[in-house]
């Protein structure tokens, strides 16, 4: 078996795309395929596909047989191995954009990416333009994760669009890593109120799900929140993210959906409701070293979850709740309380819009709660344990400019 696999490997092949390619030809670096539906089609496990720079401008959809509210655009179904997976990558530093702008299905939610297959690699791709078609409750998503395990999406970005950047429902130990979502907005659906573009969703339907993680990613002018674990059954962790400018038609202060920076959990307000049914352990997500600045609700917040979540390490700026771990009382009481269960360490909060704002709504009795600091505390000498160094210095720069201006 050992040889076998060794084989498939040696075997592996590269395969070329390119905006001006024909899937007529043989895949190569001088005759690339167009499309990476045709580049799906042929690439097996340890096979590696390359996309050269540009736009490549998508004008079709298949409806999806299992679920007749869809039509998707990309399907993956084969899957890579642990040491052979799949990967799909702008070639060397360039970046292709799947310009989805186009793809308008009468009455049909669209998923750009549909993933249903193990240790695929997505880098240095975009996708674009991902278009709403319905006026009722609806959502569009740009990768999807319908069955999906072991699988890294690196320094991708989806934007400009109304879609969901990342949607997460099935599958176990994925990474996004380094991903952005910005620029996104749903003008079409329940009048426009843009309440369901999210830039990264984690909602989990099932406890085994485990090991799937956020890492590195950026979250700006998504019209709903910036991440959201809202009915998620299985723990997720979000770690050196950021989230800004969340709950705002994009490019302006004009009030959209929610607005949160990190929707790090919950289960939703309506007694017995089927999610909350389904819970069997209550999930403790963690949210660490993130940074959560201006967005139009909260900055992290609990959203009403059944237990105790983990919050270290991050920093809340100018949002009008920086943090807020309001609890759900039980599975069969939809009623509030103050946070049970969490554990609170090492946070900073700066100027939240309303004095006092800094950190909400929890039963410090009831949680672990250790060495968070505001703007006051910090001016009375209390420092913070904070590794700022585990921040992209991009990022570092940014948040010092915030922090002195």
């Amino acid at each position: 078996m050992v040889c076998c696999a060794s084989i498939l490997v040696l075997n592996a092949r590269t395969y070329f795309v390119a905006p001006n390619g024909s899937d007529e030809y043989k895949g190569n670096m001088a005759h690339p395929f167009a499309t990476i539906n045709r580049a799906v089609d042929v690439a097996q496990a340890g096979d590696t596909v390359y996309f050269r720079q540009g736009i490549y401008r998508v004008s079709a959809s298949t409806p999806d047989p299992k679920d007749k509210r869809y039509d998707y655009i990309c399907h993956f179904t084969r899957s890579g191995r642990e040491d052979a997976p799949i990967v799909f990558s702008g070639y060397k530093n360039e970046r292709a954009v799947f310009d989805m702008s186009a793809v308008r299905p009468e009455h049909r939610r669209v998923v750009a990416f549909l993933l249903c297959a193990d240790y695929l690699v997505f880098r240095q791709l975009e996708i674009t333009g991902v278009q709403v078609t319905q006026k009722g409750h609806t959502q569009s998503e740009c990768i999807r994760f319908e069955r999906a395990s072991h699988c890294v999406i690196d320094n991708c970005s989806f934007h400009d669009g109304m879609a969901i950047g990342i949607y997460m429902i099935a599958g176990s130990d994925n990474l996004i890593l380094n991903c952005d979502s910005y620029n996104n907005y749903d003008s079409v659906s329940e009048g426009g109120y843009g309440g369901n573009v999210d830039g990264f969703g984690a909602h989990l339907t099932s406890a085994k799900y485990t090991g799937n993680v956020f890492r590195g990613c950026r979250a700006w002018w998504n019209s709903d929140d910036g991440f959201d674990l809202i009915n998620c059954l299985a723990p997720v962790v979000i770690e050196d993210c950021v989230a800004f400018y969340n709950g705002y038609r994009p490019g302006t202060f004009a009030r959209a959906g929610d607005g949160t920076g990190f929707k790090a959990g919950g289960f939703g307000m309506k007694l017995n409701s089927r999610m909350v049914r389904k819970v069997e352990v209550v999930p403790c997500h963690i949210v660490r070293r993130c940074i959560a600045y201006k967005n139009k609700n909260k900055g992290i917040y609990a959203n009403h979850h059944l237990g105790g979540l983990m919050f270290e390490d991050n920093i809340a700026i100018s949002n009008p709740r920086n943090y807020s771990f309001i609890c759900r009382k039980s599975a069969d009481e939809n009623i509030d309380v103050p946070g049970y269960g969490h554990i609170v360490k090492n946070n900073i909060s700066l100027r939240p819009y309303k004095e006092g704002y800094d950190y909400t709504d929890y039963d410090a009795d009831k949680c672990t709660v250790k060495n968070n600091v505001t703007e006051k505390t910090m001016k009375k000498g209390k420092t913070p344990y904070f590794d700022i160094a585990k921040f992209d210095p991009d990022v570092c720069a940014w948040l010092h400019e915030l922090i002195v201006n």
